[in-house]
Parts: structure tokens; C-alpha cells; sequence
């Protein structure tokens, strides 16, 4: 892996309490998340100097177009930022599509960090965290990794001390 590629890794939910509906419509929830092996890699290319946001995958079944998470972070981070830079990115991705291990949220964390760097920016992490809550409840966790425990809808996080390590297995059916 180079300076210019990130892996962005699944994560579980090690609890989940759904606490009621709250008045936005999203459900408040209290839970411990926990980041693990399994992972994407999402790499830059730091040669290219077009104006576009654009996305590759080797994923067959994923959608590379304007709607992937990875570019609506993107643009986001460029509106936010004022940024007039484009970014060419390539997804490897590893993490089942709809199995509920926040893939897209950890490619488009993985993309906030790698644009903050090619860009320039320097944005403090709180500030991502920030800006990851307003695209989506599962980007401020990937951001930030590890163990943590996510309230709100999911977009506050708070780091906890690391879990003793488990084994796990994942099942996604066909189905």
C-alpha cells in the first residue's frame, strides 16, 4: 500500500439499543461499533490534474457513477472546503454490498482523509467528523476506527478502549 491508497474498513456493531423515534424521523440509538479486517482499499492517483471527481472499482455490481458515496463525499468536502481540485480514485472493493458493515461509509471516510491530504486542507478530524455526520450516521465512526460508542443516529462517536481480540464470522447470504 502507498501514501496514496487507504483501506477503509467494515465494521460491526458489537451492541445495538434503538432508544425511539426522534423527531427528524431517524431512530436514536446507543451502540458500541468496532472496526474489523475485513477492509476496501480506496487508492488517488495524486498524477491527475483534470477538474472531475471521477471513481473506478474492480466491483462488477457497484455503481461507479455521481451517487457513489465515495464522490458525494468528495463533492461534498470541495463544496464545504472551496477547493477547486478534481481527484481520480480507484475502489478495491472487499466489504459485501447491503450487508450492513458500513462499506460505503468507509470508502467515503477513506476518501474524506486522502482528500484532506491531496488538497491541502489540513481540516482537524473534528471538523471531517463534521462534515462525514451531515452525509451519512456511519461516516464519523469510519473516520475515526477502532472501538467507539456511536449515539444520536449513530453520528456522535466517542473512542472506547480497544475490545479483546474475538474471533468472528460474517455471513452474508445470497439471498
Amino acid at each position: 500500500m502507498n501514501e496514496w491508497s487507504r483501506m477503509a474498513p467494515a465494521k460491526i456493531n458489537v451492541t445495538l439499543d434503538v432508544l425511539g423515534l426522534r423527531p427528524d424521523g431517524f431512530h436514536e440509538v446507543e451502540m458500541i461499533m468496532q472496526t474489523v479486517e475485513l477492509a476496501d482499499r480506496l487508492s488517488l492517483d495524486p498524477g491527475y490534474r483534470g477538474g472531475e471527481l471521477l471513481l473506478t472499482t474492480d466491483h462488477p455490481e457497484l455503481t461507479a457513477g455521481t451517487d457513489n458515496l465515495v464522490l458525494r463525499a468528495a463533492r461534498a468536502l470541495r463544496l464545504e472546503s472551496g477547493c477547486t481540485g478534481g481527484a481520480k480514485f480507484h475502489l478495491e472493493k472487499r466489504i459485501p454490498l447491503a450487508a450492513g458493515l458500513a462499506g460505503g461509509s468507509a470508502d467515503a471516510a477513506a476518501a474524506l482523509h486522502l482528500l484532506n491530504r491531496h488538497w491541502d486542507l489540513n481540516w482537524p478530524l473534528s471538523r471531517l467528523l463534521e462534515l462525514g455526520g451531515s452525509l451519512g450516521s456511519d461516516i464519523p465512526f469510519c473516520l475515526l476506527g477502532g472501538t467507539a460508542l456511536a449515539t444520536g443516529r449513530g453520528e456522535q462517536v466517542r473512542p472506547l478502549p480497544a475490545l479483546t481480540p474475538f474471533p468472528l464470522l460474517l455471513v452474508k447470504p445470497d439471498f
